[in-house]
C-alpha cells in the first residue's frame, strides 16, 4: 500500500516542508589601531581622511559618542573581545596577558559553530598574550610594536579568504597599524590625501618627543614647533586615508564574494591618539578625550544604515552587540550592553569608567557621564613621583 492509502507516489508539492535554518550571520570585526574619531570625516574632520568608506558608512550606524576603556592597547583590546572593562578583567599593566579564564568573542562563536580566523599586526594582540584562544587560524606578529607589517599584506590575505570562503559562518577579525606612530604608508600612497607627501619635520619618538614623554622633560614643549605639529597631523592623518582604502578594498573583496550579504560588521579602534593636544603625543601617557574618544560604525543585517546615535557607548558594547545579532545572547555577566534592540540599550544616565595601569606612562581612571569626565591620576609622565 502507498503512503496515502494508494499505490501512487504521494504528491510531494502538497507534504508539508521543514522549515528552512536560516545561515547565522558571519561577523567581521575590524580594530583599526590608534585612530581617534575626530580625524575621520564622518565625524566631522574637513579632510577627507574616511571617504574610501563612505559606501560602508552609508550601511551602518555611526555611533558619535563610543569610548575605549583604556588609552592603550592591552587592557582595551581585551575589553573588546570579552566585553569586561579593565577593572573586572585586571589586565592593566604593560605586557599583561589577556586572561585565560576569560570567554572570548572567538571562543563564544567558535563554540556554536563558527569558523574564527585573525590578522593582528600589534604584538600586544598576538599568541603570546593569549589572542589566539578560541581562533581556529590566528596570524600574529609579535616583534617591535613600531616595524609592524603593512596593511597591503592583510589585505592580500583577507582576498584569499574571500577567494575561497568557508563553508559555514565565520568570524573575521582584523587589526592593522598603519595609523600607530611611525604612521607608515608607502612612497606611492603618500599624496592620495594632501596632493603631496606629508614633510618630515616631525620624528615619531625622535629625540624632542622621548625627551618630553620618556623623561618626563616637559619645559622640551617650547621647542615644539608649529612646523613639527603640522607635520605630526599630516603623517597621521595620511596614514588613516591610506588604511581606509586597504579597508574598503578588503571589504569590497569580501561584497564581491557574497560574504557580507547576511553579515555584521563592526568597525571601530582600541584607543585614539594624543597629538599635543595637552602637550603629549602617542598614547597611554593620559585619560584625555583625544586617546579615549574612538570610530564606531554598525553594520547589521537588514537594518537600513546611514543614520547616527548621538549615546554615550563602549567599546564594551562590541561582543554583547554581535552576540544579540547572532542569536547567542545568554545570562553573561558582561560589562558592555547590546546596541541590537531596536528599542534601544538601557543607556540613560549611563557611566563609563576608563583605567590606565601603565607604571611609565599613566596610573589612574576617569569617568565619563552625560557630558562630565572626571580625571583621576595617581601618576603621570609630567608630574612623576
Amino acid at each position: 500500500m502507498g503512503v496515502l492509502g494508494c499505490d501512487a507516489p504521494p504528491d510531494e508539492s502538497a507534504l508539508p516542508r521543514p522549515a528552512r535554518e536560516e545561515r547565522p550571520p558571519n561577523v567581521v570585526l575590524i580594530v583599526v589601531d590608534t585612530l581617534r574619531a575626530d580625524h575621520l570625516s564622518h565625524y566631522g574632520y574637513p579632510r577627507p581622511t574616511a571617504a574610501p568608506l563612505d559606501a560602508f558608512r552609508a550601511q551602518s550606524t555611526l555611533y558619535t559618542r563610543a569610548y575605549s576603556t583604556a588609552p592603550w592597547t592591552g587592557p582595551s583590546t581585551i575589553s573588546i573581545h570579552t566585553g569586561l572593562s579593565p577593572v573586572r578583567h585586571g589586565a592593566n599593566a604593560h605586557g599583561d596577558a589577556l586572561p585565560a579564564e576569560a570567554d572570548t568573542l572567538a571562543e563564544i562563536l567558535s563554540q556554536a559553530g563558527y569558523l574564527t580566523h585573525g590578522i593582528s599586526y600589534n604584538y600586544e594582540v598576538s599568541e603570546k598574550t593569549g589572542y589566539d584562544q578560541g581562533f581556529d587560524v590566528f596570524v600574529d606578529y609579535d616583534r617591535d610594536v613600531l616595524e609592524y607589517p603593512d596593511i597591503g599584506f592583510m589585505r592580500e590575505r583577507v582576498r584569499r579568504f574571500a577567494a575561497e570562503p568557508p563553508a559555514r559562518p565565520f568570524f573575521l577579525y582584523l587589526h592593522p597599524m598603519n595609523t600607530h606612530g611611525p604612521y607608515r604608508v608607502p612612497e606611492e600612497r603618500q599624496s592620495a590625501l594632501l596632493g603631496r607627501p606629508p614633510s618630515r619635520a616631525f620624528e615619531y619618538y625622535g629625540e624632542i618627543m622621548s625627551a618630553i614623554l620618556r623623561e618626563g622633560d616637559v619645559a622640551r614643549r617650547a621647542d615644539v614647533s608649529e612646523e613639527m605639529l603640522d607635520s605630526l597631523v599630516d603623517q597621521y592623518d595620511v596614514a588613516i586615508r591610506y588604511t581606509m582604502e586597504e579597508i574598503a578594498e578588503m571589504l569590497e573583496a569580501l561584497e564581491s564574494a557574497g560574504l557580507l550579504e547576511n553579515a555584521i560588521v563592526v568597525f571601530t579602534s582600541d584607543h585614539g591618539e594624543e597629538l599635543f593636544d595637552h602637550g603629549g603625543f602617542s598614547h597611554g601617557y593620559s585619560l584625555y578625550e583625544e586617546v579615549l574618544h574612538v570610530p564606531l560604525y554598525v553594520r547589521r543585517p537588514g537594518v537600513p544604515g546611514g543614520g547616527t546615535d548621538d549615546r554615550l557607548v563602549s567599546v564594551l558594547d562590541v561582543l554583547p552587540t554581535i552576540l544579540d545579532v547572532t542569536d547567542l545572547r545568554e545570562d553573561r555577566d558582561l560589562d558592555g550592553v547590546s546596541l541590537a534592540p531596536a528599542d534601544g540599550a538601557p543607556l540613560a544616565g549611563r557611566a563609563l569608567v576608563q583605567q590606565a595601569g601603565w607604571t611609565k606612562r599613566a596610573v589612574g581612571r576617569s569617568v565619563l557621564r552625560g557630558n562630565e569626565h572626571l580625571i583621576a591620576l595617581e601618576r603621570a609622565y609630567d608630574a612623576p613621583e
